[in-house]
């Protein structure tokens, strides 16, 4: 307590609220603030706490909700200046949050605001939450941090509790060591190992890469022959007329978007959540490829890379119901395609409830990556009602599709 004893008080015969917030706002106070909040993020002093560290706490945070401010109040060169520190590009920050085709109005993030900057954001990613037979509005979350950890301690907290005035569900999926340690207290559900990814290697020097960051003496020459050499069972594998390839993101993926086989809970997008994902990011090029139907394709699939590389590849799959043989056909030639492009790594994200897709892509020799990836799903409403495991996952899910 003894921090505590020179920041003005009731004792002191000032009103609390009275106090300019350059005075309660000291990290001494922060940091004690922070021990306020509970496991949800409710204001909820611990036990020990007397009247006058209560009152000090409850000056902290009704003095700070005034600091908090939706991404739409602020110009967009506010947010880039503050996520310049994370080595995100001015072009990248405005793709990503100021978008006016894909955001249609809604809120994309929230803000604390410190001596007139940014000083903690958490950006929202909104979509469509199918959930026992109803819509709601949900958002990924991401790039969810504070400037300085020490003035902003319980900020981070404070920045969810604003974006679930937005959206009703906030998830997240994987994650930092601290996202994962705050979203796990906070969430209704958790299933720690639901995101799955699969990686295919096309050529040797995949292999070899991943040994080289261990080894970098590892001779480079080396690693450029291995490049050129597929691994065994690419060799000869045929392409077939039945597959059709498009460049870019093709509005035939709009009949198959919803996914035939899904959980009680599962993501609902739109054709502009995925165009606004792959098909404007400024930094990835891609192609849709899929088996034509008569009431649309069978099967189809968003193949995307960086501009700069054409070395690892990305992917997403939609089927209709009773499709297998057409994923079946379509991977193998996707596969073909993407080596043919000089490709030479290959990856998905699936949950690990698709049994039959994850059976296939074993059956293709793709690889599951030991760390596998968290989901939290946060409620603003505790309704006491159980929260299903969302299926299927994807790459399209959060941020992670131009983040190679």
């Amino acid at each position: 307590m003894r921090e505590l004893e020179t920041i003005p008080c009731a004792s002191s015969g000032r009103d609390p609220c009275s106090i300019p917030q350059g005075q309660w706002a000291s990290r001494e106070l922060g940091s004690y603030a922070g021990k306020c909040l509970n496991h949800r993020g409710q204001f909820a002093p611990q036990g020990g706490f007397g009247f006058r560290s209560t009152l000090l706490c409850r000056v902290y945070f009704s003095r700070m909700a005034p600091g908090f401010q939706p991404l739409s109040t602020l110009p967009p060169s506010s947010l880039i200046e503050y996520l310049r520190r994370d080595s995100k590009s001015p072009e990248l920050v405005q793709w990503k949050y100021f978008n006016p085709c894909f955001n249609r109005g809604r809120e994309r993030g929230y803000t604390w605001m410190q001596a007139g900057q940014i000083g903690g954001f958490i950006g929202l990613i909104p979509f469509q939450l199918a959930m026992g037979g109803r819509r709601v509005e949900a958002a990924w979350t991401c790039d969810w941090s504070v400037r300085d950890p020490q003035s902003g301690r319980g900020v981070g907290i404070l920045l969810i509790r604003q974006a679930h005035q937005a959206y009703e569900f906030l998830v997240q999926l994987g994650g930092g060591e601290a996202t994962q340690h705050i979203f796990s207290r906070l969430a209704v559900k958790t299933v720690e190992d639901a995101g799955v990814v699969f990686h295919l290697p096309l050529r040797l020097g995949a292999i070899l890469r991943t040994v080289r960051r261990r080894i970098p003496a590892l001779p480079v020459d080396a690693l450029n022959l291995l490049n050129q050499m597929p691994m065994p069972g690419l060799r000869g594998r045929a392409s077939t007329n039945a597959v059709v390839f498009e460049p870019g993101v093709s509005k035939v993926l709009t009949s198959v978007l919803e996914s035939a086989q899904h959980g009680e809970g599962y993501p609902s997008y739109d054709f502009e959540y995925v165009q606004w994902q792959i098909g404007d990011c400024p930094f990835l090029i891609s192609e849709t490829c899929y088996i034509p139907g008569e009431s649309g394709p069978r099967a189809a699939a968003l193949i995307w890379r960086q501009k700069t590389s054409p070395d690892f590849w990305r992917m997403a799959l939609w089927s209709q119901e009773g499709a297998q043989k057409e994923v079946n056909v379509l991977l193998s030639n996707l596969i073909r395609h993407v080596y043919d492009q000089k490709g030479f790594l290959l990856s998905v994200v699936v949950s690990r409830l698709e049994t039959a897709l994850i059976d296939l892509l074993r059956s293709k020799h793709f690889l599951a990556a030991p760390r596998r990836r968290p989901l939290h799903i946060l409620a603003s409403k505790k309704t006491g009602e159980p929260i299903p495991e969302l299926w299927p996952l994807s790459f399209l899910d959060t941020d992670y599709a131009y983040r190679f």
